[in-house]
């Protein structure tokens, strides 16, 4: 079996980009003799890391048809037609080369590998972890229902993550019965914790972005020291951006710079993580949420937003709590309540058993291929 994917990204801290790296290893532990190749657009970590489990690879830069909201118009849909055709045809190149039994593209974000692999009769997959309409960061370039009927058509089957984006995707296209949901596999394994003296520490696994949230777990902070001074906010996934300074600032102004840490972007998250006490989301919206299922594996109840996403992983006072995401004092409410009750040892027994024999690498995988059940294994 020789299987081609077609990677949007080309570094390794994206939760799409992370699951293409778990499902390449987990088809290769499985079916060591299967090949598998990806194209990427361009050189970068995850291609270091996925390299040992590929039988090859190729950079081509792949135009996307979901853009930021400011740069739709007409220029950028007809560069992006200009650039679509050279992009197909080293694509098609590159099929021919490789001969792939199936073809699987790992974003909504373009279309150009499902459009190749078209032109070349290669049975074409799509694994969507992407919903704009409520992401709100990126737009369909040109009619949405347009191209979702262009997915719908290039696609024998379509994998999502999540039963929420299920549901979503079933009222948007034309053939739902396509559509099946396999939860992402998380693999987590830290260091033992080193808790010495440590405070009281909620920590936050995320790039530093709007959409995570990390001025809202701020916000929240500042009412939960007036209770309790000594709380300590654990911020992980730092960067360059102009969020991030932005962060930083209102650190500084709020004088918080002894209550709060901040550890850019690491491939060791989780070694960071698990000194925490407690685990917080604050994302504004996740098709999966894969921060959340790394905070239950590190055995710490999480904290997350009451929407769908939550609710799928959380069990409110069991295993975490849910929160009004647009209500910072309610995040603190929350925070409060967990340092109070003295339910932290059960909610963290809690948080292992809801995830235990779950979200695994071999697992993943499995169901992957059962659902694409290739006719040539």
């Amino acid at each position: 079996m020789r299987i081609l994917f077609f990677s949007h990204g080309k570094r390794a801290n994206g939760g799409a980009e992370r699951c293409l790296l778990d499902l390449i290893k987990g088809i290769k532990q499985l079916h060591e003799s299967w090949e598998i190749y990806v194209v990427f657009p361009a050189k970068g970590e995850l291609c270091e890391m996925a390299a040992p489990y590929l039988s090859g690879y190729a950079f081509i830069q792949q135009p996307w048809w979901l853009v930021r909201p400011r740069k739709k118009g007409w220029r950028k849909r007809l560069l992006f037609n200009l650039q679509k055709k050279a992009a197909i045809r080293q694509t098609c190149n590159y099929i021919e080369e490789i001969n792939p039994h199936i073809a699987i593209t790992n974003t909504l974000a373009t279309p150009i590998g499902a459009l190749a692999a078209h032109a070349e009769g290669i049975p074409h997959h799509w694994f969507i972890h992407e919903i704009p309409e409520y992401a709100r960061n990126l737009v369909y370039l040109f009619d949405e229902n347009s191209s979702l009927k262009l997915v719908d058509a290039l696609s024998q089957k379509i994998v999502v993550p999540s039963h929420f984006v299920e549901e979503y995707y079933r009222t948007k296209l034309t053939s739902p019965e396509k559509i099946s949901t396999i939860y992402q596999s998380v693999e987590v394994a830290p260091a033992l914790p080193s808790k010495t003296d440590q405070p009281f520490t909620i920590g936050m696994l995320g790039n530093f972005e709007p959409n995570k949230g990390q001025h809202v777990a701020i916000e929240a902070l500042c009412e939960v020291l007036k209770e309790y001074p000594d709380t300590h906010l654990l911020l992980i996934g730092g960067n360059n951006s102009k969020y991030a300074q932005q962060i930083k600032e209102k650190i500084r102004s709020y004088r918080l710079t002894q209550n709060v840490s901040i550890i850019d972007h690491t491939i060791h998250p989780h070694d960071y993580l698990i000194q925490a006490d407690a685990a917080l989301v604050c994302s504004g919206f996740e098709c999966f949420g894969r921060a959340i299922v790394e905070g239950l594996k590190c055995g710490l109840p999480v904290i997350v937003p009451d929407k769908p996403f939550g609710r799928e992983l959380i069990q409110d006072g069991y295993n975490g709590y849910l929160y009004n995401r647009d209500d910072s004092k309610d995040l603190a409410r929350k925070i409060i309540l967990l340092r109070q009750t003295g339910a932290l040892p059960a909610m963290k027994i809690n948080a292992s058993k809801s995830v235990e024999n779950r979200f695994s690498i071999p697992s993943f995988a499995q169901e992957f291929i059962n659902i694409l059940n290739p006719s040539k294994s």
